[in-house]
């Protein structure tokens, strides 16, 4: 049954458009040829956005859309029933292309970042239109991913701030000095971070141990850290408090969008009242689900 409560905005400020190419086979160097082939409106706010309307939340996506293929990509977010607001940009949504070789149950992902940057005057609009949007009686901001070219250091801060001086709940999936940025202060900060090991260490380069980091850095800004490690354990530091979710081993099909599919997850899970923990299972539990799909960020049976 679809929750009618206002419940989720996700914001992302790179999306993409997702090309799955499907090989028997598949050769550096050579000539391969595939007959099997599928297009997704990605980017992780996007995949988000989809895992958490096929888990029956009403949930909303922000985000920019470059002009020359700004059509095509909303038309892809409307087929999969997507609450969509777009921001117009010069030039074209990024292309991200995904080659599954079957042979070796490999997944090689090619990213084309577009040359055009968005402009100050694009990130007034996107500003403004998110101004709009927390007006909404919405529950939670999930703001993941890059920033594309152009975006000043300020956009990311300013979502942070407008979000929890508006009560909302705030999770974070982002890395470097976006995320450092965003701890402004004890309270106005995201509640939940859920970004992978490296990131942390890449945005934390202080620590060289994972779990003295979250444990020093939630404790330092009243948070929670979710830290991903791939095959291994999830980590888990509520405000100083420390834990971790077993991960659950499969042959995945195709593992993009499975971050995205946790983060979901988890989102809902913290929405309905579930301890940190349990939040977590369940995020874990839509990755596996997202990893034998052929779709980034889907949850239903192909």
């Amino acid at each position: 049954m679809h929750n009618s409560q206002p419940g989720f905005l996700t914001v992302g400020l790179s999306p993409a458009i997702q090309k799955t190419v499907v090989f028997d086979t598949l050769y550096e160097g050579e000539v391969n040829r595939s007959e099997q082939y599928y297009l997704d409106a990605a980017g992780k706010a996007v995949n988000v956005c989809r895992v958490l309307t096929q888990a029956g939340e009403e949930a909303s996506c922000l985000t920019i859309a470059g002009k020359e293929n700004r059509v095509l990509f909303e038309d892809l977010c409307s087929r999969d029933f997507l609450h969509l607001s777009t921001v117009e940009t010069a030039g074209r949504v990024r292309t991200c292309t995904t080659l599954l070789n079957m042979e070796n149950n490999s997944c090689t992902e090619l990213v084309v970042n577009e040359p055009e940057e968005v402009s100050p005057e694009e990130e007034e609009v996107l500003k403004k239109s998110f101004l709009r949007r927390m007006k909404e009686d919405f529950r939670c901001l999930i703001i993941s991913g890059s920033r594309a070219r152009g975006f000043s250091g300020e956009i990311i801060p300013f979502l942070v701030r407008t979000a929890k001086e508006k009560g909302l709940t705030v999770i974070a999936d982002y890395r470097g000095t976006d995320l450092l940025g965003s701890f402004i202060s004890r309270k106005i900060r995201p509640d939940y971070i859920k970004i992978n090991e490296q990131e942390f260490f890449q945005t934390f380069p202080e620590y060289s141990d994972i779990s003295r980091g979250i444990k020093e850095v939630s404790e330092k800004y009243d948070c929670s850290f979710i830290i991903s490690r791939g095959a291994l354990s999830t980590l888990i530091a509520e405000r100083g408090a420390l834990s971790e979710v077993d991960s659950k081993l499969i042959d995945a099909v195709n593992p993009i969008g499975c971050g995205d599919s946790m983060t979901a997850g988890m989102a809902q899970g913290i929405l309905e009242g579930l301890s940190l923990r349990e939040a977590v299972e369940r995020g874990r539990d839509y990755a596996t689900r997202n990893a034998l799909s052929i779709h980034p960020g889907w949850i239903l049976e192909d």
